[in-house]
Order: structure tokens, then sequence, then C-alpha cells
């Protein structure tokens, strides 16, 4: 991946530099696809239209009644309303037959290990951003500079 300066030279990106220009590529492409599918979704998962129903017109005439019913047959007997208990199961030993929980201590002590690393890497991280900082900042005074020797060399 190259770059072209303010003075119209070609150079190469720093490869940490040309990491994160991929990240924010990949993280760009991944967002469009989310949109993407969300998209679709909406557009597949339409509800139906509803039918269009008039007015409601005047109640007709009663009709003729139908025919008598026959009695029907007499259903099972019930049981009694309580019902059956069912077995109880043996009583646990007061929580003695459980898996145990974790050691709180070693869970902290664990949670500790994993913020020392986080920081080590945040202190890592802090002096390549410092670096790319003081790169730029470097070359853009020796742009200035070349600058300034360009306009001298104009005038004279």
């Amino acid at each position: 991946m190259t770059t072209t300066n303010v003075l119209g030279s070609e150079g190469t990106l720093h490869p940490m530099a040309r990491a994160a220009v991929k990240r924010a590529q990949q993280t760009a492409l991944e967002n469009q696809i989310k949109d993407l599918r969300a998209e679709l979704h909406a557009y597949t998962k339409q509800p139906a239209p509803v039918p269009q129903v008039g007015a409601t017109g005047q109640r007709g005439e009663k009709g003729e009644a139908g025919r008598d019913g026959k009695d029907g047959k007499n259903g099972k007997d019930g049981r009694d309303a309580v019902g059956v208990n069912g077995h109880h199961g043996t009583n646990g030993r007061d929580g003695k037959d459980g898996a145990a929980g974790p050691d709180s201590a070693a869970v902290l002590a664990s949670t500790r290990a994993e913020l020392a690393n986080v920081l080590a890497k945040f202190e890592d991280l802090k002096l390549v951003v410092n670096a790319i900082h003081g790169q730029n900042r470097q070359c853009d005074e020796y742009i200035n500079f070349l600058r300034q020797k360009a306009a001298a060399r104009r005038k004279s």
C-alpha cells in the first residue's frame, strides 16, 4: 500500500498503520453486510396486505329452527378432586452434595492478572501511538522545511 505525500512523492505506510487501515476497511465492509442483511430481512418479512372490506349491509331474516338435539352418553366417573400425591424424593445434604463454586480468591487473582495484562498492552499501545505521533510531527516539520526551501529558491 503506497501513499502520496504533499509534495507528490510516493511512500509506504508503516506496517501498524497498514494493519489499522485494513481493520477499518474490514469493519466498514462488515457494517455494509449487516445493513444489507437487515434490508433483505425487512424486504422478505413484510406482512401480507390486509383485504379491503366494504360497508356492513342490512341484517337478513331469521332462519328456521334446527332439529332437536338428543341426549348424549354419560361420561366416566371422575376421581376425587384432590388427586393422588406423587412420590417425594429424598432431601439433599444441605448443599454438600452439590458442585463447589469457584474459589473467590482464585477468581480475584485471575481477574487481577487479566487486568495487569490489559494494562501492559495499553502501555505498549501508548508507546506505539506516541511513536507514530512523533514520526508524523517530524515528517510535518520536514515538509515545512522543504516548502520553505522551495519558496526560497523561487525568490532567488
